[in-house]
């Protein structure tokens, strides 16, 4: 039988087209299946990052650009209250990398991850210190570096008096004010003996509040946090030995640990 060269060819070319087609859908699935096997698994711990100096509200310090590096108490207060009721979310991590700054953002920091009802771990590199530990103090496990920089319970308010410079610029300060103590701690005028017993009256009343806040965050007695108080820091080791921390270690251990904890693998949430 004698093949008709027209019907030859369009059949030639229908097994062409169709062994395209096979090949578009296969190397498409293979291709698919290569790409969502390249995406990120759903996490399951939160990580908050508190980097910089603590304020209470972004742009506390009045810094126009924007710029300031600082960490807002209240962004991570909110970004642990919405981890704590995402039921996709079985734990939650807090990276520290700060000299401190405003206690009350140190405290409510603090007191947001003790409310969590979800397994909390702070890890502090390189470092932790005043209201950025007082921060740390509420999770439940504090991981650092053998290097970090941790502790320093202290609190200050010191500052320059400018008076000398003023009078030697031939600027003269002129008090207007409706209250003894208004003017207290203006740099322009000499602080009194009176004023410097009001400043450090309120300044005792925020250290024993800071050691109570601590001692009962880390179960330990108040005199054994005032002996260590002296507004020093101290490396890992020494924090680990007088219990300021928990362990020793990096984000590696600190995802090994979490993993024991909510019993499955850890994938950190990426901000």
């Amino acid at each position: 039988m004698k093949l008709n060269p027209q019907i030859a060819k369009e059949t030639l070319k229908a097994i062409v087209l169709g062994l395209i087609a096979i090949v578009i859908i296969v190397g498409g699935g293979i291709w698919l299946s290569w790409y969502y096997g390249q995406q990120p698994k759903s996490c399951n711990v939160a990580v908050a990052q508190l980097y910089g100096s603590v304020v209470y509200y972004a742009n506390e310090g009045g810094d126009s650009s924007g710029t300031a590096d600082q960490t807002a108490s209240e962004d991570i207060r909110q970004e642990i209250e919405a981890a704590d009721a995402n039921p996709s979310i079985k734990a939650i991590l807090l990276q520290i990398d700060s000299p401190g700054g405003d206690p009350v953002g140190g405290e409510d920091i603090a007191d947001a991850l003790k409310h969590a009802t979800k397994p909390t771990v702070a890890l502090i590199a390189d470092e932790g210190t005043s209201a950025a530990y007082w921060a740390a103090t509420g999770a439940q496990t504090i991981f650092a570096y053998a290097n970090s920089s941790l502790v320093d319970i202290g609190v200050t308010q010191s500052y320059l008096d400018q008076t000398k410079q003023d009078e030697q610029n031939g600027l003269t300060f002129i008090s207007l004010t409706a209250g003894k103590y208004k003017d207290a701690g203006n740099p322009d005028a000499p602080i009194t003996p009176a004023e410097k017993v009001l400043f450090q009256r309120d300044l005792n009343i925020m250290m024993q509040n800071f050691i109570s806040s601590v001692a009962q965050n880390r179960n330990l007695s108040v005199a054994s946090v005032t002996a260590i108080a002296d507004g020093s820091t101290m490396l890992g080791q020494m924090a680990l030995n007088d219990g300021m921390i928990d362990k020793i270690g990096n984000i590696y251990d600190v995802e090994n640990y979490l993993s024991g904890k909510i019993g499955n693998n850890v994938v950190l949430c990426q901000n």
